[in-house]
């Protein structure tokens, strides 16, 4: 079975992965993908014409280094917490969560894509949107969305 398991590296999502990955026993193969924004200061300055200078490449670069640092952090601390015996993979990936893993889903033939779940209610989740409701509603192959706060 080939498992991809988003995260972001939080207290939440890491649990969902660990939760997710012990439902699915035995894994063949599990890719960890965290999903990032680029840095704000790429496109710093731009927004109207009239909010300010644009970043130095330097200062974009230093940036970018940052947002792939944290990235990397967050795909270490959700591999060491899985303690699986699977191939482990791990992805950075730039864009919008939801359609990302929904695209990679696709692209690796995964089986079945695990995410976590923050909870934050349906009204909130109209305003901004959810990782978890556009992955259940895009994905390719089946979803496991796993409750924040949940025992397991």
């Amino acid at each position: 079975m080939r498992v991809l398991i988003g995260t972001d590296g939080s207290d939440d999502a890491v649990a969902a992965a660990t939760q997710a990955l012990a439902l699915l026993a035995p894994a063949d193969a599990v890719t960890v993908v965290c999903v990032v924004d680029p840095p704000p200061s790429l496109t710093a300055g731009m927004e109207s014409g009239f909010s300010g200078g644009i970043a130095r490449p330097e200062e974009i670069d230093a940036d970018w280094v940052a947002v792939e640092d944290d990235a990397a952090a967050a795909l270490q601390r959700t591999v060491d917490a899985l303690g699986t015996a699977a191939q482990v993979d791990t992805v950075v990936q730039v864009g919008s969560a939801g359609p990302e893993l929904c695209r990679l889903a696709r692209d690796l033939s995964v089986d079945v894509v695990a995410v976590g779940s923050r909870g934050h209610g349906a009204i909130r989740r109209a305003l901004l949107g959810s990782v978890s409701t556009h992955v259940l509603s895009n994905a390719p192959c089946p979803v496991i969305v796993v409750r924040a706060g949940t025992d397991g």
